[in-house]
């Protein structure tokens, strides 16, 4: 199995591989708004378009898989997740770019999507699994260490954000068998949004 392979579905979301087709509805799903508090700057500018230029461009050059999530319910688009920093010799990447809308972030979505993205890892023999997340962004640091991620430091002012200031990005990682306890806390989790 390859980590971009299509049929990437878990408990009513799809994820796609991020293509153009998928720009207008980022664009009108609010992330832009929300974008701005987490995003790196990038070369090429701080403004919707060059983001979605850059992640398109890192796709095609294999630096990155982005994806572009559905809640198969109804098809609404439900957001959007990469994996990053990709190393299949030392069987090791990173979950980043993680956004939902408003709407969706207290259901099931966030934890189906989070489940598909660590178990496909799993699958292709992923042996490493890291987030890196702004130490301000306390709802994220909170989700990755609900799933039993360890904290393994701080990289002081690592980038500089859009918004304008320095980040210190906390490192979290899930290794070996700790990956499979991710996977089988996320999968009580989506059950018991199934039947809540």
């Amino acid at each position: 199995m390859k980590l971009d392979a299509p049929g990437l579905e878990v408990a009513g979301v799809r994820l796609d591989l991020l293509t153009e087709a998928h720009r207008a509805a980022l664009a009108d799903s609010g992330a832009v708004e929300a974008m701005w508090q987490w995003m790196p700057v990038i070369p090429t500018g701080t403004n919707f378009t060059a983001y979605f230029d850059h992640t398109l461009a890192d796709a095609r050059d294999g630096r990155s898989i982005p994806f572009a999530v559905t809640r198969l319910s109804d098809g609404a688009f439900a957001g959007v997740a990469a994996y990053l920093d990709i190393s299949r010799t030392h069987r090791r990447l990173r979950i980043g770019y993680q956004w939902h809308p408003q709407s969706m972030r207290s259901g099931i979505v966030p934890a189906a999507t989070a489940l598909a993205l660590i178990t496909r890892a799993r699958l292709c023999r992923i042996r490493r699994i890291e987030f890196q997340i702004d130490e301000e962004n306390v709802a994220a640091t909170k989700s990755v260490e609900r799933l039993g991620a360890t904290r393994e430091g701080v990289l002081r002012s690592y980038m500089r954000a859009a918004k304008g200031t320095w980040a210190n990005m906390a490192i979290y990682a899930l290794v070996d068998n700790e990956i499979r306890t991710a996977m089988t806390l996320l999968q009580d989790r989506v059950e018991a949004l199934q039947t809540a």
